[in-house]
């Protein structure tokens, strides 16, 4: 491969064997380069494909600004959320939070900061991805002798939520976290019980309303009939059907969707597990 563009000393445009525009990154691999020198593979670290011109042109022009420090922090982030937290992020997600990371230490330095009404939420119901935050906000401070809010450390959080759910974007990550929240306020009143925010059961059960509220936001819904299924966890378990109904009950009445049976049973399930502990 050769290079089309330097973008900075990380980062270079070239193309795939298919002619289409590329983004690739790594170490030094613009470093004292120039249009049409060949790249060494071994200096490649990732690869970015763009979906189309318009982003092409975005990632272009986003890239060749962009100081290495906030990548560099970014990456640290993301090897952090992967190595020690077990988050599975793809790698467009340093896109966000580097643009983000940037953002956010020119905010502070204007002595702007920002309140996030969302820090509770984010801080129980994912408390993975703000730890990956927490640990952007000492890679901050270190760098940049900036001590940032833990309200920041929830905004960098979003970005690993996205990732998870398969969106690069923050649009109906509120929405997903309000509706979470609802959900397990109803359950804890459902069976009179505070939820062991520590336990596996418990981190199943929001990673299963989470992409339950995404497909519900994306009007999609779970395909398939579980009648058979539905009727026997309904008679083994009259506590969480009544607990379902509720809930059921709720998301029609404030969004208007409509539970099938199949959704209705493995929320079943997931709350009689919750509810044993």
């Amino acid at each position: 491969m050769v290079i089309e563009k330097v973008l900075n000393n990380n980062m270079v445009i070239s193309r795939n064997p298919e002619g289409k525009e590329i983004i690739l990154q790594g170490k030094g691999i613009g470093f004292n380069k120039r249009k049409r020198d060949s790249i060494v593979s071994t200096q490649v670290e990732r690869i970015f494909t763009p979906n189309d011109k318009n982003e092409i042109k975005r990632f272009q022009d986003f890239f060749a600004k962009l100081p290495d420090e906030y990548w560099e922090i970014a990456e640290q982030m993301t090897h952090y959320a992967r190595e020690v937290c077990e988050l599975k992020v793809s790698e467009r997600v340093l896109i966000p939070v580097c643009d983000h990371l940037a953002g956010a230490v020119e905010r502070y330095q204007s002595g702007a900061v920002l309140k996030n009404p969302m820090l509770w939420e984010v801080k129980h119901l994912y408390p993975k991805e703000y730890q990956v935050g927490c640990r952007g906000l000492e890679l901050v401070k270190k760098r940049f002798h900036i001590q940032m809010e833990p309200d920041e450390a929830a905004f960098l959080a979003f970005h690993y939520v996205c990732s998870q759910l398969g969106d690069s974007q923050v649009e109906n990550l509120e929405a997903i976290t309000r509706l979470i929240k609802e959900i397990t306020q109803i359950v804890e009143a459902c069976y009179q019980i505070r939820m062991d925010e520590e336990s596996w059961d418990y981190q199943r059960f929001i990673t299963h309303l989470k992409f339950f509220a995404k497909r519900m936001f994306e009007g999609k819904q779970c395909a398939g009939s579980e009648d058979e299924w539905f009727h026997l966890i309904k008679e083994k378990y009259p506590q969480s059907y009544k607990c379902i109904v509720k809930i059921a009950d709720f998301i029609h009445d404030v969004y208007h969707y409509e539970l099938n049976r199949e959704e209705m049973l493995y929320l079943m399930i997931h709350i009689e597990k919750i509810t044993r502990q």
